[in-house]
Parts: C-alpha cells; structure tokens; sequence
C-alpha cells in the first residue's frame, strides 16, 4: 500500500482544521438533535414544538423538514471528515482512492476531505 508523502506539519495543519471542523458541526447538531447512544456520529432531529395552533403545527413540521436534511447533510460531513482522519492515522491521507496517485495540495487546502485525485480521465481509466 501506498503511504502519503505530504509534509507531516501540513498533514497536522490539516488535522487539527479537520477536528476542529468536526466539533462545530457536532455543536450545530446538538443545536436540533440528539446523539444516538448507539451510534457514535449520529443524530436524531427533536420534533419541535412551538404550540397548538394551526400555524403554529404548520412552522413545527417546516422546521423539522429542514432540520432533518440539514442533519442529514452535516452527518455526511462528519463521515467525510472522520474518513479524512482515519486516512491520517493511518498514513494514507493524500492518496486517490480510485487511482492511488498524490492528490495536490492545493486541492486537499480546498476540500479537506477530498478522496480523489482531479485526473479525470486518467483516473477514471486507472
């Protein structure tokens, strides 16, 4: 197996950005949600209540709607975001998934959480 060669202080650079973007989405889950006990990493939206009238009924269902796709959304954050450090520990971090070539810095300083390289074809074909 290929292992990185990016530089460690950058690979601790991007790390610690990783962890500390993984705890402001956990807090933004806490915000609407409940920790699964079960499951670590996630969430469970709470049916809001802001009363019993009928506008009141209709803003509690809209709320929740939103709040389930936007949990959904920052769920699969944090899965990539795990991904990205489970790939630092252990030493694969920067290395297409597809193709197992380098994958830029510049593109990793972007999207952190980056998976593949941006070959194209070239990956595709590999």
């Amino acid at each position: 197996m290929l292992k990185s060669s990016l530089n460690s202080k950058y690979i601790e650079e991007i790390k610690n950005n990783l962890f500390k973007r993984r705890e402001e989405i956990e807090k933004q889950l806490q915000s609407f949600a409940k920790a699964d006990p079960h499951q670590k990493y996630n969430y469970n939206s709470e049916f809001p209540k802001y009363g019993d009238g009928e506008e009141e009924n209709a803003a509690e269902v809209a709320t929740f709607e939103s709040n389930l796709s936007l949990e959904e959304t920052l769920e699969q954050s944090l899965e990539m975001i795990n991904r990205a450090l489970d790939k630092i520990a252990k030493g694969t971090y920067g290395l297409c998934e597809k193709c197992g070539r380098p994958i830029t810095e510049q593109r990793l300083k972007i999207m952190p959480t980056a998976t593949r390289c941006a070959s194209g074809k070239a990956c595709r074909n590999a």
